[in-house]
């Protein structure tokens, strides 16, 4: 072999080895980018995994805040239409109140607890309870029932401040759906509405007694003077014997003559001729001059709060007319007792005279005024009818409040002007 042959030999080996290095470099990195390439992917699937979930996650967040803020919003809703019912509720003048399926209170505005005297501690109780087996309890149970309203209605109770006149009315408690959820109980104080009925009631009454009482004075003034002439005559033509028994006669006859005047007095219009008095100068005035007619053995303890306020009356008529209750009020308590005055500090003006005596039956205290109506044996029962005049002819009321053994109330209201 020449050297020639020798060195493409050599070559070609050189060649072949190179190619065998070159391939296997090739393979292993062939190897190699193919692992990396696998590792890549398996990084970028956990990666994508990962931020899939953290953007799950986050939105999750924002929709539970969001639910959160809706949550807030319509509960602030629900408390905001909460207390504008409430407000219009506690506004309304009207005593409002519900009850439930079970007829028992759950709900009343102020105005009900004012009018009633109740607080919120009566809520739970059975209408039963609350009103006692009337014409409400009645109204509220039928409307439970037989879910329908009930019309306008009133009802008296009996309170320990006096009786309580209530107009009320029923109607259905549901909700959206229309189901029956109880009954709500609408009522208004009509007992200032009743005592002037029953002022109006009286005076009307009174007015026609009056004018009757006019006419009967009138007819029996002319015989009763008649019959004092001939008293006279005969006083002048009787032996001295029978003298005690003319004067018997004579003080009758004056007796008579002193009601027919009281008749007249009360028949007669009430001219007024008013002027600027003062109301506590006025009663004590009054209060000196009972006392002292009065007897003086009897324990009365008086009680004067009136404070120095003017009223535009006829002092004169007025005197009569409060002379009078003071004098019904020490003659109710034989025994002594409590004369108490007062007057509240506001207007109109009301004036209190209250004693301790033996007070007045539940069935006579509506007849008091009554012209003729006495309790008394050497009553005439004018006295209080023409308090009940004097009081009306100044534009004011006068209501009584007693029982018996309790004490007996006579309010006067005034008024300033």
């Amino acid at each position: 072999m020449n050297l020639s042959h020798l060195s493409i030999l050599i070559g070609i080996v050189i060649v072949l080895t190179g190619a065998a290095i070159v391939w296997g470099s090739t393979r292993r990195y062939r190897r190699e980018m193919g692992l990396q390439k696998e590792d890549r992917d398996k990084t970028s699937q956990s990666a994508f995994i990962i931020n899939a979930f953290h953007d799950v996650n986050r939105q999750l967040k924002e929709k539970e805040r969001e639910l959160q803020r809706l949550k807030a919003l319509a509960e602030q809703r629900a408390e905001n239409v909460e207390s504008y019912t409430e407000n219009i509720l506690q506004c309304v003048t009207s005593g409002v109140m519900s009850f439930d399926r079970n007829c028992r209170l759950t709900t009343s505005n102020r105005a009900a607890e004012e009018m009633l005297g109740w607080t919120i501690g009566q809520k739970g109780m059975s209408c039963q309870d609350l009103f006692g087996e009337g014409n409400i309890t009645r109204a509220v149970r039928d409307t439970i029932e037989g879910k329908r309203p009930s019309a306008r209605m009133e009802e008296m109770l009996d309170r320990a401040q006096g009786k309580l006149w209530l107009g009320f009315n029923t109607a259905v408690l549901t909700d959206r759906q229309g189901e029956s959820l109880g009954a709500i109980l609408s009522f208004s104080d009509l007992t200032e509405v009743k005592r002037l009925q029953e002022q109006m009631e009286l005076h009307e009454r009174l007015t026609a007694l009056g004018e009757m009482s006019a006419g009967i004075a009138h007819e029996l003034r002319n015989p009763m003077a008649v019959i004092t002439g001939y008293l006279n005559l005969l006083s002048k033509r009787t032996e001295p014997a029978s003298q005690p028994l003319i004067r018997d006669i004579t003080a009758e006859i004056n007796g008579m003559n002193r009601i027919i005047g009281d008749l007249l007095t009360f028949a007669r219009p009430a001219s007024l001729n008013r002027v600027r008095v003062k109301i506590k100068d006025m009663i004590e005035g009054c209060l000196a001059n009972v006392l002292q007619v009065a007897d003086c053995g009897l324990p009365v303890k008086t009680v004067l709060r009136v404070d120095e306020r003017e009223a535009c009356v006829d002092e004169v008529l007025m005197r009569q007319a409060f002379t009078n209750l003071l004098q019904n009020a020490l003659e109710a308590m034989p025994d002594g007792g409590t004369l108490t005055i007062e007057a509240q500090n506001e207007n109109p003006i009301v004036l209190r005279v209250s004693d301790t005596g033996t007070g007045i039956p539940q069935n006579v205290v509506k007849k008091v005024f009554l012209p003729f109506f006495t309790t008394k044996d050497n009553g005439v029962g004018l006295g209080l009818a023409l308090v009940h005049k004097i009081v009306l002819s100044h534009g004011g009321t006068i209501a009584v409040n007693s029982g018996e053994g309790k004490g007996t109330t006579f309010t006067v209201t005034l008024p300033s002007t």
